[in-house]
């Protein structure tokens, strides 16, 4: 959700929490989503934690959605429970509602947190809104084409990188505007030698800019950089071809975002510009006692993909911490908590990759952390749900590190989270 939303949705959680009508209840959330994730982190805020995440989709059942397992509504046996309160954030809201409903579910414990479609006058003021951002870059830089990066996903822009150098040698293109949502993504550009890499403070302003190229195309020198952004749906439905005939994250951005050949790889960034990296990382080895070569960095965070329930990552912990690793957490505060037993430790992702090499040992779920530190030499232990899809594939199929080209060392694992053990035995053989 987009921070005028999500700001909303925080002030609706909030008056709920203040109003008493989540105390003491069972909350569930309704649909597995990125913005689900979002709503669970800010009742976390509020040290509430809901008992699962419903979903129609039975290849989700048992996964789980930011380690909370998730659930077909007919898996919760007294589902008219008066202290059940249904949480739902969605454009479906109607038709979960009703589904609630026509299972007897009380009305006044459904909560629709969902923000109605913006009206036409407002698109418009949006418009306009990303007119001034675009006159604002013009005079900055000059009349120069503009590409933008519309997401926060730190992934997105490492692949971007990695076919920059080719796209500007094909088109012949010298200048240019690269814009990104937030500091995150600006680390990972700096990564690869892109320049006049400017940063919008939030993923509305993106939302603007992109409003002003649908209604105003002729007046704006602008290319999104994704295979399928859900804004210019109608003009580019690509993102529905995700999957298919393997037309996996690599194939896609290089065929139709870039327009580059099918022989065109992806270039790994270059890490041996080490000076100040070198002294950073080298910093916060010191300040926290980890071990060169022998510290494995758990990721168990995920923003798209499913992860894994707490008790996994305690396990692997234990275990690794009695073999004689240090054994850490990549933390970035609140609502990304350490697990139990590790040290907390938050580093640049600028300084990922070199990071990673010197700990020796990586553990994650797939995220966009895991594209960021692909081209570091370390054992990378990257984790899938076997039953996770991304449109037309598996999760494994569409984000697999090896497959996309980013490295050839990743040893990618998919798990069934019904059976779990099995998964932490074939984590535990790499070491």
């Amino acid at each position: 959700m987009y921070e005028e939303e999500h700001r909303l949705v925080e002030i609706k959680v909030r008056n709920l929490v203040k109003e008493g009508r989540l105390e003491g209840k069972h909350i569930y959330l309704f649909g597995v989503s990125d913005s689900t994730r979002q709503i669970i982190g800010m009742l976390r805020d509020f040290h509430i934690e809901p008992l699962g995440v419903l979903d129609n989709d039975l290849s989700k059942k048992d996964s789980y959605c930011s380690r909370v397992r998730v659930l077909p509504v007919e898996g919760i046996k007294e589902i008219r429970d008066r202290r059940n309160v249904f949480l739902i954030y969605s454009i479906f809201w109607r038709e979960m509602a009703s589904q609630l409903e026509n299972l007897a579910v009380q009305r006044e414990n459904i909560v629709c947190l969902y923000k109605k479609r913006d009206s036409l006058r407002k698109q418009f003021a949006m418009a306009g809104r990303g007119r001034k951002i675009y006159k604002r870059l013009l005079k900055k830089y000059g009349d120069v084409p503009v590409f933008i990066c519309p997401y926060t996903g730190t992934g997105d822009v490492y692949l971007i990188g990695t076919f920059w150098r080719q796209y500007l040698e094909r088109t012949g293109i010298k200048d240019y505007v690269f814009v990104v949502i937030g500091g995150a993504c600006r680390k990972v550009a700096r990564l690869f030698d892109i320049r006049n890499v400017e940063v919008l403070g939030t993923q509305d302003e993106g939302k603007y800019l992109i409003k002003y190229y649908m209604l105003c195309p002729q007046e704006i020198r602008l290319k999104i950089l994704n295979d399928g952004w859900w804004q210019n749906r109608c003009a580019n439905p690509m993102q529905w071809f995700r999957g298919y005939k393997r037309l996996y994250f690599t194939e896609l951005f290089r065929k139709f975002v870039f327009g580059l050949p099918d022989d065109a790889m992806p270039e790994k960034p270059g890490l041996e510009k080490e000076g100040h990296a070198a002294r950073e990382v080298e910093r916060i080895f010191h300040d926290n006692r980890l071990a060169a070569g022998k510290t494995v960095v758990l990721s168990p965070y995920a923003n798209t993909l499913a992860d894994l329930p707490d008790s996994f990552w305690e396990v692997i912990a234990r275990e690794l911490s009695g073999r004689g690793y240090v054994v850490c957490t990549n933390s970035s505060g609140q609502k990304e908590l350490p697990v139990k037993g590790t040290v907390p430790i938050f580093f640049p992702l600028d300084l990922a990759p070199q990071f990673i090499r010197k700990a020796g040992y990586f553990i994650g779920v797939r995220s966009g952390l895991c594209d960021v530190i692909s081209a570091a030499k370390a054992k990378k232990i990257i984790l899938y749900d076997r039953r996770n899809r991304f449109f037309l594939s598996s999760a494994y199929e569409y984000f697999s590190l090896n497959h996309m080209g980013l490295c050839e060392d990743a040893v990618e694992i998919e798990f069934d989270s019904k059976k779990i053990d099995e998964c932490l035995g074939r984590i535990m053989a790499e070491f």
